[in-house]
């Protein structure tokens, strides 16, 4: 499709969601909320990320059009309320690409581009009164491998080799616990819990994303088992 078109394709489908939203519109699309469009959003993330994965580009095609009606579906409602639409949605994050990209769209340094990047979005969420604790910079609900792979991201870089000997403690000190149990299950958590950070530590000193990781690794046991 010819660039030109992106506009007139967009605003036809900010229309048909509006009509699907009218008194005169689809029963099931007027009760709905974002509370309720949460489920749909994840299904067709995870969707298009196997489409990804299997390389198919019809696929894609159609599950980025399902996920682009997820963003269209949310603003509409939020139009209704007077908060924000479509329009506006896209206008923040037009600044905000620029906004964090000085180097490109400003007189910044590229060498400095990493730096300059974590510094204007602290500054973002100073702006909307955020705190910058690490805590609260991360989304509460992120999948907990995806959470430890942002936090091993703030640590300091180690080589492989120093992860792969905090492996090896990790399970020495839980091979120890499985040939004397102890009473309290607790520090089997704590044994097993030093064991996958630091697996997923490994996995980002290797460049390696250790959601994506589990997830194929999962999907070939999965092929393996069968039915």
């Amino acid at each position: 499709m010819a660039e030109q078109n992106i506009p007139s394709e967009i605003l036809n489908l900010v229309k048909i969601m509006a009509t699907l939203r009218s008194p005169a519109g689809c029963p099931w699309d007027k009760i709905q909320t974002p509370e309720t469009l949460k489920p749909y959003i994840l299904e067709e993330a995870y969707e298009l990320i196997e489409a990804i994965d299997n390389n198919d580009s019809v696929e894609i095609c159609s599950e980025l059009g399902d996920l682009l009606l997820q963003v269209v579906f949310i603003a509409q409602i939020f139009s209704e309320q007077n908060k924000f639409d479509l329009a506006e949605v896209a206008h923040s994050i037009c600044n905000k690409l620029t906004r964090r990209h000085p180097h490109v769209f400003a007189d910044a340094s590229a060498d400095e581009h990493a730096q300059r990047w974590e510094e204007i979005k602290q500054q973002e969420r100073l702006e909307r009164g955020k705190s910058n604790k690490l805590e609260d910079r991360i989304p509460s609900n992120l999948p907990a491998l995806k959470k430890a792979t942002k936090v091993a991201k703030k640590l300091e870089l180690e080589k492989p080799a120093t992860h792969i000997s905090n492996i090896q403690r990790s399970s020495s000190s839980l091979s120890k616990l499985i040939e004397e149990p102890p009473t309290n299950k607790k520090q089997y958590e704590i044994a097993l819990g030093n064991l996958l950070f630091n697996t997923v530590q490994l996995s980002h000193s290797l460049h390696i994303d250790a959601e994506d990781l589990l997830r194929k690794k999962t999907m070939q046991v999965m092929k393996e088992i069968g039915s």
